[in-house]
């Protein structure tokens, strides 16, 4: 009856633990998963900031070109002066175009750094689920040892007892 508690408690114990093993697996996979998701934005944001860079570069070209035309305009001045104003205009909205790039390009540096942060808070968190997973199993092991030296015992106990009663002679 004891050895049958003794069992049951154990088995119990054993489903507690392997149930609490499950909850954390799930829980490192989520983690695992939002490490990925986050990984990806972080990707994707680096991608952004360097297509944000190419254009800002093309643009900065653009408007040095435009500059350059505007020279060359105002040096053959009443004649050229349509072409040159012309030029200046588009060497304002290549300005204008230069300043909405450059906000784009902050705007890309704080998301790519705002996903490193969470990429490191990500890797914080799974490491720490890591070392709960593995605090578990060593109480997982230590309570299959006792289960073990309970059952060890149980059986010492039995054997004590029959060695110590009286047999019946027959």
């Amino acid at each position: 009856m004891v050895r049958n508690a003794v069992i049951a408690l154990f088995v119990v114990v054993a489903a507690i633990l392997a149930y609490g093993n499950y909850k954390l697996s799930r829980e490192v996979d989520q983690q695992v998963e939002a490490l990925n998701t986050t990984e990806m934005a972080r990707a994707s944001a680096e991608t952004e900031l360097q297509t944000t860079r190419d254009k800002l570069a093309k643009e900065e070209r653009a408007r040095k070109a435009a500059e350059q035309d505007a020279k060359t305009a105002s040096s053959k001045l009443a004649q050229e002066q349509t072409a040159r104003e012309a030029a200046e205009q588009n060497a304002k909205a290549s300005s204008e175009r230069l300043t909405q790039i450059q906000n784009s390009l902050a705007n890309a540096e704080q998301s790519a750094r705002d996903a490193r942060e969470a990429q490191a808070h990500a890797q914080k968190a799974r490491e720490t689920a890591e070392q709960t997973l593995a605090q578990a199993q060593r109480a997982r092991e230590a309570a299959e040892q006792s289960a073990r030296d309970a059952s060890d015992a149980l059986t010492k106990e039995r054997a004590a007892k029959e060695a110590a009663s009286p047999k019946p002679a027959g």
